[in-house]
């Protein structure tokens, strides 16, 4: 019977630049085991490893350059170790995946999922202006109003429809229930 893989999780981590040691961060790796490689003392040459520890990176085999000569080399400097480098985002390690991460060098580099995410958006306003759509901005502030209606807030809101506020906006901002009478006077 198969035992069920676990995540592996890295013991240090490398960042070659600020770049990088940023969305280490944001995925959580502590400031203290991350070693940065635009300085001097803790470029990759320097790095010592114990065997059976795991250096995280992100990028792949990228981090330790943009062409095989010195990734291999960083390979071999930290196989020698004992050590194994792991690419945090894909899950895969230079040990088992080393050739397969070696040809992720000579591809084009992929942009990032927040490059894209950002490049999306400018085409849709792109879309919303051609088309006289009001802005997501504007449209928002219409659709959290607490007072009006549905349908009022669909007059004032040019080009939205009913699915299309639902799906971008989700909630209305209106209480939930039906509206309290008013008192004849």
């Amino acid at each position: 019977m198969k035992s069920p893989k676990t995540a592996q999780t890295p013991d240090r981590w490398y960042a070659p630049d600020e770049k990088t040691f940023k969305r280490l961060m944001a995925l959580g790796a502590p400031k203290g085991k991350i070693y940065t490689g635009w300085t001097k003392t803790e470029c990759w040459e320097r790095v010592t490893m114990r065997k059976g520890e795991m250096l995280g990176v992100v990028d792949g085999l990228r981090a330790f350059g943009k062409t095989k000569r010195p990734v291999k080399q960083a390979v071999a400097h930290f196989h020698e170790q004992g050590a194994t480098i792991l690419d945090i985002e894909t899950g895969k390690d230079s040990r088992a995946h080393g050739i397969a991460m070696l040809d992720e060098i000579e591809k084009p580099p992929k942009p990032s999922a927040e490059y894209l995410a950002q490049l999306q958006e400018e085409r849709r306003e792109a879309w919303r202006q051609k088309h006289g759509v009001m802005p997501k901005a504007k449209a928002y502030i219409i659709w959290r109003h607490p007072v009006m209606s549905v349908a009022e807030k669909l007059d004032l809101m040019h080009g939205w429809t009913k699915d299309v506020a639902y799906r971008e906006f989700k909630e209305t901002g209106r209480p939930a229930g039906r509206r309290h009478k008013v008192a004849a006077r």
